[in-house]
């Protein structure tokens, strides 16, 4: 697949979650395509970088596109997560959740924005940061402009920051070219659709905090992503490289986490995701 913009969604998240989409993806799970580049499996050598562009649901999506075509990485070893990153505050225990009835840890309340971690070799973080800026169109507007506030505001996470000249170079040339400006983010701003901005954090400064499993691999508002693709969170729970979280929108998974039956137990079914992927 090719690293591209898809096409407008037409209603916020907000509005529609729990809708069923109409647009299918195409991806390659189980095995790399001939297209990609030779296999880099992941190795503890790897560094962390987060990405943000709105919501996460088509950033996480397009981010193992990105480590299919630039890393040759599978389904069986894909490392994007979608999480939270950029704000100055935590919640009880060093939790960031989305937002909940409860108001616990409401990572917009705390300054975060929505992210997608993943973990790439050293020399291909430039690549990660080309295909970051391509989320953006021409004019350098993200996928869901619909959805406004600080908590979808463009963002990149690099070991070091604006420090990390090398990346710095690369991300200052593309942006430009669409008219983006670069920054270094301190936290808690806000958005950036109007202004054209990219804020960028440094890894240690600014941790990642992952997200609700329930929020992993999941279909976005009018893209339909497909059953393969959704499998990925019950499969990487079961193998412990995804976890359920201490936040109110997990609760309902807690047994289901503790018995490791993810598939045969329907606890997805309808929660927050597309019924036509439970089909």
């Amino acid at each position: 697949p090719q690293l591209k913009m898809s096409a407008p969604p037409l209603a916020s998240r907000r509005a529609v979650l729990g809708s069923a989409a109409v647009i299918a993806g195409n991806f390659c799970l189980g095995e790399a395509s001939a297209a990609t580049a030779a296999t880099r499996l992941p190795s503890k050598d790897d560094v962390l970088i987060y990405v943000g562009a709105g919501c996460f649901w088509h950033v996480q999506h397009e981010m193992t596109v990105a480590e299919q075509a630039l890393l040759g990485r599978d389904g069986n070893s894909f490392t994007a997560v979608a999480g939270y990153a950029g704000g100055n505050r935590l919640g009880k225990d060093g939790k960031v959740c989305y937002h909940n009835m409860a108001f616990d840890s409401d990572y917009g309340s705390f300054g975060h924005t929505e992210v997608v971690a993943v973990q790439v070799p050293a020399d291909a973080v430039e690549g990660f940061v080309t295909a970051y800026v391509d989320l953006f169109d021409k004019s350098g507007v993200r996928h869901d402009p619909q959805d406004q506030g600080g908590e979808y505001r463009s963002a990149l996470g690099l070991p070091g920051g604006v420090k990390n000249e090398k990346s710095m170079r690369v991300l200052t040339e593309a942006a430009a070219k669409k008219g983006m400006t670069v920054v270094a983010g301190k936290g808690d701003e806000g958005d950036t659709l109007r202004d054209r901005t990219i804020f960028v954090y440094d890894t240690t400064q600014f941790p990642f905090h992952a997200g609700e499993l329930y929020h992993q691999y999941h279909n976005d508002m009018t893209e339909n992503y497909g059953k393969k693709y959704n499998a990925l969170r019950d499969s990487k729970a079961t193998e412990g490289a995804l976890a359920i979280s201490k936040c109110p929108g997990d609760a309902k998974l807690t047994g289901v986490f503790a018995s490791g039956d993810f598939a045969s137990s329907g606890i997805f079914d309808g929660f927050f995701q597309d019924k036509s992927v439970n089909d």
